[in-house]
């Protein structure tokens, strides 16, 4: 070490002492453990109406509709007539109405 090193430690350490120096008195506040606090109706408000928030939310928002199986079965074609012309045909269907074997779609896809 040279000497100028060790000026600069001893500068060092006399400016955090004498910080150290100012911090011994400073008084630190006691923290309360356990205090009580008193119960009033007013600290209930809050809850309550995020409560009246959420059962309105609840009870307004719109329930599962019936899903009706009469027509669960739409389909499209497209039919030429004797004019050369294209129009689609939309039928529905039900599937109850209707049974195919799993394994037809290989019959007709390739």
């Amino acid at each position: 070490m040279n000497k100028q090193d060790s000026v600069e430690e001893k500068e060092l350490e006399l400016f955090f002492s004498e910080w150290k120096e100012k911090d011994k008195d400073i008084r630190v506040p006691e923290f309360e453990f356990g205090k009580k606090r008193k119960f009033t109706l007013w600290s209930l408000l809050p809850i309550g109406v995020a409560a009246t928030f959420v059962f309105g939310l609840w009870f307004l928002l719109p329930s599962e509709k019936d899903y009706q199986l009469e027509y669960d079965t739409l389909i499209i074609t497209l039919v030429e007539d004797e004019n050369q012309e294209q129009h689609f045909v939309i039928e529905t269907k039900s599937s109850l109405d209707e049974w195919e074997a799993p394994s037809s779609s290989l019959l007709t896809e390739f």
